[in-house]
């Protein structure tokens, strides 16, 4: 904010196999307590072989529910009456859908910035990723070390604290916050900077984008057109 730094914190990344894509966007609005709705390919490539493993038990263990169809007509299934062992990646007519609470994948709270990409910031369970120096561990979205010093960045001007959020996550029940002002987030990704002391840092090309970039500053320049 006027050229000064507010707030930082690290973060943990999608993995080399599930890149965190690299955009511009703007958050429109913060879910507290949010439900998980698992992606379709997380839920087939992930999930059907954990439920293959251990079996109908494992919804309440990992307090998730499955539904049938979309929208108003969604139905709840009783996961007992489903044989996992038979379906398959081409053959999941389901949607699995994670309860709010302390074990919910995104936490207690996920900034949102609807995009193509499904991206978005969230908060996460798993508090020891932060401690490692590379963090590449989620499937693209972006998990943040502070997520509720964020959110009341976000929302302390329409009256929230931290004692307030806080009540809201402790009801787990989901809660949409909308900004008055969207507010411009974007996702870079650097291997090589400056800090404000003049210092340079390097990081390991995580992603494999140095190559194409450096391919592409090698090349000379377009020809100038005529009257341009």
């Amino acid at each position: 904010e006027g050229g000064r730094e507010v707030m930082t914190m690290r973060v943990a990344v999608g993995r080399p196999f599930r890149k965190t894509p690299v955009f511009s966007d703007r958050i429109s609005h913060l879910v507290l307590s949010p439900y998980w709705h698992v992606p379709f390919n997380l839920a087939v490539q992930d999930k059907l072989p954990e439920i293959q493993r251990q079996g109908a038990s494992w919804f309440a263990r990992n307090n998730m529910k499955v539904f049938q169809g979309w929208g108003t007509g969604a139905r709840e299934i009783d996961p007992a009456t489903v044989d996992w062992r038979r379906l398959s990646a081409t053959d999941f007519p389901y949607r699995l859908r994670q309860e709010p609470g302390p074990s919910n994948a995104l936490g207690r709270v996920k900034f949102m910035f609807p995009n193509a990409f499904n991206v978005y910031l969230h908060d996460t369970p798993g508090r020891e990723v932060f401690a490692r120096a590379e963090r590449a561990f989620s499937s693209g979205c972006i998990r943040v070390e502070q997520p509720m010093e964020l959110a009341l960045y976000l929302i302390g001007d329409q009256g929230w604290t931290r004692e307030s959020i806080q009540r809201v996550v402790d009801q787990r029940v989901e809660r949409t916050v909308n900004l008055p002002t969207p507010v411009p987030v974007h996702l870079l990704y650097w291997t090589a900077w400056a800090d404000a002391e003049g210092a340079i840092h390097f990081r390991r090309d995580l992603y494999d984008r140095d190559p194409a970039l450096a391919a592409a500053l090698d090349r000379a320049p377009p020809a100038p057109v005529p009257g341009r």
